[in-house]
Formats: structure tokens, C-alpha cells, sequence
């Protein structure tokens, strides 16, 4: 199926613009993208050990959709239900009542500090989140492991990884 759906789970299908799951299995290490293979290992749910953690945590099969597809489909669904969205807008802090919550937010392009009035705060700011550190939610794990990058840009790299597929490529400068 192409395309987004507005409840992918409701067909028994993913976001039509994920990468097919059977590339995310592997994560590939080497020197460059046309350079050695240093090596590779299975991730998300495809080593042997871990498959069956993955299959019985969902019912769906887990999918790797890049933040820029991603971000698009999840804005136009959440305006057609009445949200507004903001970009360049940072996060100050909150206060919670029983009938919402009020949220100090900075616009970082004017500088301009205001106040939004909500139903919900929502904290979908990644592993150093300050709305999980402001609610005292705790994470689990090692922090600040290693340091990454995306980079956004199109072309054709068929010649270059079509013998060695996946959607994650660690390229080491040893």
C-alpha cells in the first residue's frame, strides 16, 4: 500500500512510507559508504534472541520511517483534528491543572516568550527530553554514548550499498 493512513494498525498495514521491514534487520558498520564492510549486526528485533520480545510487544511489526516523512504525516493529522502546529518554537516549562495544562514555550526565530493554553502536553523531544526531566520521568539506560547525524539529501546509491542493504549505515573513520 502507498500512501498514509489515518489508522495504519485499524488495516493491518504500517505507514506506506516506511522502509520495507525486511531491510532494517541490519546495521551496517564500514569505512565509507563505498568503503569496507567492517561489519554488521542484527538489530530491531531480527537477532534470533530478541525476535520473539519484538513480536510479542505489538501486534504489528515495528517500521522505520524517517522523521521527514514521518513529521509531515503526523502535522496534517493533527490539524485536521484542530491542533495547530508551531515550528521553531522551544519548550520552556509548564503548569498542569484539572482542566489542561499551560505551557511557557520561546519562539525561537522572534525570541518572543508566550504562554499555550492545552488539553495535553505531549513530550516527543527524544532522549534529553526537558518535558520527562520537568515531569520527573525516569530513563532507563546509558546517556551520551555516541554522538550521530542525519543528513538529508537524494541520490541514487544503488551501485555504492545494492550488495549490502539496510537503512542504517554507521560509517567509521578509524
Amino acid at each position: 500500500h502507498h500512501g498514509d493512513l489515518p489508522r495504519p494498525r485499524d488495516r493491518g498495514t504500517g505507514p506506506g512510507r516506511g522502509h520495507p521491514h525486511a531491510m532494517i534487520g541490519d546495521t551496517v558498520f564500514c569505512t565509507s559508504i563505498a568503503g569496507d564492510e567492517i561489519g554488521r549486526i542484527l538489530t530491531w528485533g531480527n537477532h534470533p534472541a530478541r525476535h520473539a520480545d519484538y513480536e510479542l510487544a505489538s501486534p504489528s511489526l515495528n517500521c522505520d520511517i524517517p522523521q521527514t516523512y514521518l513529521e509531515p504525516i503526523l502535522v496534517k493529522n493533527a490539524t485536521m483534528r484542530g491542533t495547530q502546529a508551531q515550528f521553531s518554537t522551544e519548550y520552556l516549562s509548564h503548569t498542569q491543572d484539572d482542566d489542561g495544562v499551560s505551557v511557557r514555550v520561546l519562539n525561537r526565530l522572534s525570541g518572543h516568550a508566550y504562554t499555550i493554553r492545552a488539553k495535553y502536553l505531549i513530550g516527543a523531544d527524544g532522549a534529553r527530553s526537558k518535558v520527562a526531566a520537568d515531569v520527573g520521568l525516569p530513563l532507563e539506560g546509558k546517556m551520551d554514548i555516541a554522538g550521530s547525524m542525519n543528513v538529508t539529501f537524494k541520490a541514487d546509491l544503488a551501485k555504492l550499498v545494492g550488495h549490502r542493504p539496510s537503512v542504517l549505515y554507521w560509517v567509521i573513520q578509524p
